[in-house]
């Protein structure tokens, strides 16, 4: 456990310079005009699951992408689309869709909380919490689609179950890729704690 607590600290120590030279270059990338196509470009490479077109069209719609603070930016922008997104609306849902929804509301319930946990992650660059959460949060809009499969029925909340998945994906994957990057440029070492 020592292990594991002096690396935790060692690597954030080693790290903290990289994010702080990241935002700087973010918001120098942020006055390129096709940050968001080359963000989602990069994302819909590296994401088989994200279509390139929902992600332009996503970050295109808040204002603030032309304007984010680089990947960074775009990430949590992302995560703010996604926690929106996840707000359930039942005002055109028939009795038994009504009915069968609970447990998707439940889902959602706890995946907005765990997203305003991710949004404070990614604004602190706690990138671990952030994919562990983010990850976490994704599964509201598979087991809610897959509760309605084992009834036999077509979910009323497709799409939106689809763009909440795509949400979350494309915040993932720039942190994972930021993640990486950052790995690359600084491997540390792993310190063996010995008292």
């Amino acid at each position: 456990m020592k292990q594991v607590f002096s690396f935790f600290f060692l690597s954030l120590f080693l790290l903290h310079p990289i994010f702080i030279q990241e935002s700087a270059c973010g918001e120098d990338a942020s006055a390129d005009d096709d940050i968001v196509k080359e963000t989602c470009e990069i994302c819909a490479q590296k994401s088989p699951l994200l279509n390139y077109e929902f992600c332009v069209t996503s970050l295109e719609a808040v204002p603030e992408s032309k304007t984010a603070a680089g990947f960074h930016g775009l990430g949590i922008i992302s995560l703010e689309l996604a926690q929106t997104n996840g707000a359930l609306n039942y005002k055109d849902l028939d009795a038994y869709a009504f009915l069968g929804l609970n447990d998707c509301l439940d889902l959602y319930t706890d995946a907005i909380s765990t997203l305003a946990k991710s949004i404070e992650a990614i604004r602190s660059y706690n990138y671990v919490n952030l994919n562990i959460w983010v990850s976490a949060a994704m599964e509201a809009s598979t087991a809610c689609e897959d509760g309605f499969r084992e009834k036999g029925r077509v979910s009323p909340l497709k799409k939106q179950n689809s763009n909440f998945f795509q949400l979350c994906d494309i915040a993932l994957v720039i942190t994972k890729l930021f993640s990486s990057l950052l790995l690359k440029t600084h491997e540390p070492e792993i310190a063996v704690y010995d008292g």
